[in-house]
Formats: structure tokens, sequence, C-alpha cells
């Protein structure tokens, strides 16, 4: 099994090429990318929640998980980067280019004018809106999505001291948080 990587700068908003091919076997081998200097392996999520015309770059996402009714502000963003996004070993600020409200409709949804501030503080390039299927266990947190489909990314750690007893790699019907 080939490992391919992809390195991403922090300007960067999706990667210029993609590396997810399939072998003359017929399997596809795993990607790894690079986003701010740390290395990701991509795991396909068990949902497919995503749908981008991303001319197939892989493109940066996070996902912000929502409920009809649900309102959104400056402080609940806060709240979000604060107690999910920061003790995430996953997440790098280059995932803020493009935010997903992903679970309501933007009309669904009471938004505060106060939101678009703090995007722009988070240097967010697009939001967009996803009404999501209600049995869909989507988790919030750093996505990518690439050639049709939503996966998820996995940081690498490297095992100089061999402290590592077995080989882990993540199932793809777990949720990966």
């Amino acid at each position: 099994m080939q490992l391919r990587t992809l390195e991403m700068s922090g300007a960067d908003c999706a990667m210029s090429s993609s590396s997810l091919v399939q072998s003359a076997s017929g399997l596809v081998e795993e990607v790894q990318i690079k986003v701010g200097g740390v290395e990701y392996l991509l795991i396909p999520n068990p949902e497919n929640f995503l749908s981008f015309d991303d001319g197939n770059a892989p493109v940066l996402l996070l996902v912000y998980v929502t409920e009809p009714g649900q309102t959104i502000s400056k402080s609940t963003l806060r709240d979000f980067r604060t107690t999910t996004l920061d003790p995430d070993d996953v997440f790098q600020p280059e995932f803020f280019c493009n935010v997903v409200f992903y679970g309501s409709k933007k009309d669904d949804l009471h938004i505060d004018p106060d939101v678009l501030e703090e995007l722009a503080a988070w240097n967010t390039k697009t939001s967009t809106y996803v009404e999501g299927h209600p049995a869909a266990k989507v988790a919030p947190g750093p996505y990518i999505f690439a050639k049709g489909k939503t996966w998820q990314p996995w940081r690498v750690y490297y095992d100089f001291n061999a402290a590592f007893m077995t080989a882990f790699k993540p199932s793809p019907d777990s949720s990966g948080r």
C-alpha cells in the first residue's frame, strides 16, 4: 500500500491536486495530506453528508452542527471553538476557511448579526448551510471533501521511540471523534 502526501500552505482553502487514485489491483491508496505543517491520513466518513462541486481539488471544511430553531451568535461560535476545536488534535486554523452549518436550513436558524464578524475574524472564506438528515450521525469539527466524498482527517503521529505496540487504522464505520 502506498501513501501519497499533499501539502497545503496556510493561505490555501483547497488543494491544487488530488491523489485519491486507484491502484492496478483496484484498491484505493491511502492518502496523507499536510495542513499547517501537520500530517493527516484521510479516512472516508461513513456518512457522505456533503456535496460540493470541488473540481477534484480537496477542500478543507469545518462542520458546525445545528438544529432547527437554534440561535447562532458570536458567543456560541466562540464556545464551539473553546470547547470543541481547541482540544481537538486534528483541528488547525486552516479549516476555518470553509464553515458548514450542518443540520438545519438557514431559514430555520436564528443568526445574530455578529456571526459574520466572528467568521471574518476566523478568516472564513465561505459559509454554507446544509439541511441534514435527522438520522445522520455527524460530529462537529474538521473534514475534507474530495472526489465527491466526505473524508475525516486523522492526525498522523510518528512513533520515533517504537512506543506504539500495535498499528492502528481507524475503522471507516467510526465517527472518529
